[in-house]
């Protein structure tokens, strides 16, 4: 068994908040590992992530280039509308629990499609289960930056209602928020409330 670097949630943070900043400025990922000897030694010796990330699969909102990192940095997982259900919530506890990370993000974005689905109304055929929750989180919310924030914060509550999540937050785990702006590549972070 290979021991995995466990790396605590302030430091996956400031790493992602620092990956952030650098991808804003930056044209090319000059920070994360992206190298065959990263590939070989994942491939080898396993994935060791230092983050989850929650995040909606428009193709506008790129984790590993959004925070600037390489092969094995982060754990994603991508829903339209960054709204999760059984199989998210099983890939967020195989995340914490046998691959050590101690923080996951539910990161939202501004102009997000399925949350202007869910405003508006419109809907067909197996869109209506993402739509339908994402009604649920926003409550009637017409502004699509508030209702993008209410949606990331029902998908929160969502995740820290998992035993295994709540078993991990008494060991360091953290859930939090985030809001990705399109316009102009900056992460809002939010503290959970």
């Amino acid at each position: 068994m290979v021991n995995k670097m466990v790396v605590d949630s302030k430091k996956a943070l400031e790493w992602l908040i620092e990956g952030n900043e650098l991808y804003i400025r930056s044209e090319k990922n000059h920070r994360g590992d992206i190298s065959l000897e990263k590939r070989l030694h994942t491939h080898h010796h396993g994935q060791s992530p230092y983050a989850v990330i929650v995040t909606c699969s428009d193709s506008r909102v790129i984790p590993e280039s959004i925070f600037m990192t390489g092969i094995g940095d982060i754990f994603v997982i991508r829903l339209a509308g960054n709204v999760v259900g059984d199989f998210g919530l099983g890939s967020i506890e195989y995340a914490v629990e046998h691959l050590g990370c101690k923080l996951v993000v539910v990161m939202g974005h501004t102009m997000c499609g399925a949350v202007h689905a869910a405003i508006e109304d419109t809907h067909t055929n197996y869109i209506s289960s993402i739509i339908k929750e994402i009604q649920f989180a926003i409550k009637g919310e017409c502004d699509n930056t508030k209702a993008s924030k209410k949606n990331v914060f029902n998908t929160v509550n969502k995740i820290c209602n998992s035993e295994i999540v709540k078993e991990e937050v008494k060991h360091g785990l953290k859930v939090i928020g985030a809001m990705y702006h399109t316009h102009s590549g900056h992460v809002e972070f939010y503290n959970r409330s």
